[in-house]
């Protein structure tokens, strides 16, 4: 086959993507989709006949910034769950956007919904609601005349805009809607699971053992749980002139930590299941480091 038959349906983005703009590059796809979608002649070499053949998408497979580049939704601020369309979980924090509530994604009456230990966050309410594909589409219908290129708003969302039901959750209608079986289909949007495992297992790791500018553990979280009223155990501690930072039971003492590291040094797994995990640890055996992911995949 020449190679001005070849067309690139895939492109994976670097620090120069064109971003929003990934349309332009969705289009020329699209359009043969369409002409698939109402089936074109074919030949099969096996029966040496013709036949009608039609193609289709079932879904996208990727890590979830690039949901909101195939998509069109947003990704980033009190939008960010996308399971969460009416009445998100979000909560502004000292430095970043949290999500808490996740108990009211439980069945009614669950002992978990009575923790005391999250008292004030209104977990027995019911989950967030999500779009009937009415509302979906009313939804789109409102950024349909976004195209790609066109400048957008730059001015930054508000947490007053989000009350108000201003916020707009969808930025612009993909070229995928062209496609008349696309509002259909049940799993549109994929995420790579493999990305989220590392992203997961290094964000643990790093908390377990207590990782300097790695750890989740922060003074900033320890101040959002006294401003949320949660977990007076891992509240700092006033001494008057000084303020003590208890330790939490998920955080490895020294010894612990060695226990820890002394497994994964010495573990072995079958020949070309997992690659050599002890080469990521340390001189002194107390710090994990270049994980890949595959290696966090099986951790």
């Amino acid at each position: 086959m020449e190679e001005s038959n070849f067309m690139m349906a895939l492109l994976i983005p670097g620090p120069a993507s064109p971003g929003k703009d990934f349309d332009l590059f969705l289009e020329p796809l699209v359009e043969d989709l369409l002409e698939l979608w109402t089936s074109v002649s074919a030949y099969d070499a096996l029966s040496g006949k013709m036949f009608k053949f039609r193609d289709a998408v079932l879904w996208c497979i990727h890590d979830y910034p690039t949901l909101s580049t195939l998509s069109g939704r947003t990704t980033k601020g009190y939008f960010t769950c996308i399971h969460c369309n009416k009445h998100p979980l979000s909560y502004s924090l000292r430095s970043k956007i949290g999500y808490i509530g996740h108990f009211r994604f439980l069945t009614k009456g669950h002992r978990l919904q009575r923790n005391n230990e999250f008292a004030g966050l209104h977990e027995s309410n019911d989950p967030p609601g999500e779009f009937c594909i009415e509302e979906f589409l009313a939804k789109l219908d409102k950024v349909e005349d976004v195209r790609p290129g066109q400048l957008q708003s730059s001015r930054k969302r508000k947490r007053f805009d989000l009350k108000c039901g201003n916020v707009k959750i969808w930025s612009r209608k993909v070229s995928f809607w062209k496609l008349p079986y696309w509002h259909i289909l049940k799993g549109r949007h994929n995420l790579d699971v493999m990305h989220i495992d590392k992203n997961i297992c290094e964000s643990q790791i790093s908390t377990i053992l207590n990782i300097p500018e790695k750890t989740k553990d922060t003074i900033k979280a320890r101040l959002d749980l006294k401003d949320l009223g949660m977990k007076k155990e891992l509240q700092f501690r006033d001494d008057g002139d000084s303020c003590q930072m208890p330790h939490a039971r998920y955080t490895l003492s020294k010894e612990q930590k060695n226990i820890f590291c002394d497994f994964l040094w010495d573990v072995k797994f079958p020949d070309g299941f997992a690659s050599n995990i002890s080469r990521c640890l340390n001189a002194d055996g107390t710090k994990v480091q270049g994980l890949k992911t595959h290696d966090c995949h099986i951790l």
